[in-house]
């Protein structure tokens, strides 16, 4: 990477530099064309151009996470200083704190993860909020009770009653940010939590299955179906003498995709639903 300044010393015309050879990242940092843009690279660009800061918010979550940034904007924190100046660059988001925490994560300065938590919740609603958690409960040496102890600690912080609702929601084992957002979908429906990522076992004690969601009682799966289980062909036949497996052993499975995640998501509740009252039993109670 390098600075206009800095491709100007080196003899690089300013046509040059916004040719086809080389390619803008962030406000006058640029790259060769052939590098690919990534969280990583964009956040390095903010990172020359505002020193002493701390990557934060939604781009922390995404570094901390392995996930895909929310918004092609780069969050930053800094400390909050009335004698200073802040830069205005264009997909640069810099937000001034009173205390400036941070942690060193694959070589870059990032907000802890439970301090990231705490700087989304007045950016996410519920839902986004949750699976950000998950996520770093996924990625991070972060329980949800750290967590929750740290929403329960924060007192006077916008978004505050939001992080809390959210906290007590995380949890373990949640394997991507669809199936948090399924999990949410049926809680805010309404319906019973299901058990995450609970091994099922059959009547001789042999490993069934490890689907996404159940209700262990009622011998009901529900499973998110990425496109990788259509392009995987292996992956495609393990779904399929998994799922004949548990229904073998009297199990129901539901296979919920995006689709009907995004697009259709009262049929997904509805399905549910009705698999529960099917399914009832006095002993589920």
């Amino acid at each position: 990477m390098l600075f206009t300044a800095q491709a100007r010393a080196a003899g690089i015309s300013r046509g040059v530099l916004r040719g086809v050879r080389y390619r803008r990242v962030l406000g006058s940092v640029y790259v060769a064309a052939h590098v690919p843009t990534t969280p990583r690279l964009r956040a390095e660009a903010a990172l020359l151009l505002t020193p002493d800061v701390v990557l934060s918010h939604h781009t922390a979550i995404a570094l901390w996470s392995a996930e895909a940034p929310a918004g092609d904007d780069v969050h930053v924190s800094v400390q909050r200083d009335p004698h200073r100046s802040l830069p205005r660059v264009q997909g640069l988001r810099v937000h001034e704190v009173r205390t400036l925490e941070h942690s060193t994560h694959a070589g870059l300065p990032l907000t802890p993860p439970r301090r990231t938590f705490l700087d989304l919740a007045p950016y996410c609603d519920l839902t986004e909020l949750v699976t950000a958690g998950d996520a770093l409960v996924r990625r991070t040496d972060v329980g949800p009770e750290h967590l929750i102890e740290a929403a329960s600690a924060s007192i006077g912080i916008r978004g505050i009653r939001l992080a809390r609702e959210a906290a007590a929601l995380v949890r373990r084992g949640v394997d991507s940010p669809m199936e948090s957002r399924l999990r949410l979908l049926l809680i805010l429906a309404d319906l019973p939590e299901p058990q995450v990522g609970r091994v099922i076992h059959d009547s001789d004690g042999g490993w069934l299955a490890r689907p996404d969601l159940c209700y262990p009682n009622l011998k009901i799966a529900i499973e998110y179906d990425g496109q990788h289980h259509l392009l995987d062909i292996r992956q495609w036949r393990r779904d399929i003498r998994r799922r004949e497996n548990l229904e073998r052993d009297g199990w129901l499975l539901r296979v919920v995709t995006a689709h009907d995640l995004l697009h259709a998501p009262t049929t997904v509740v509805a399905r549910i639903s009705q698999d529960l009252r099917t399914r009832h039993r006095p002993a589920a109670a």
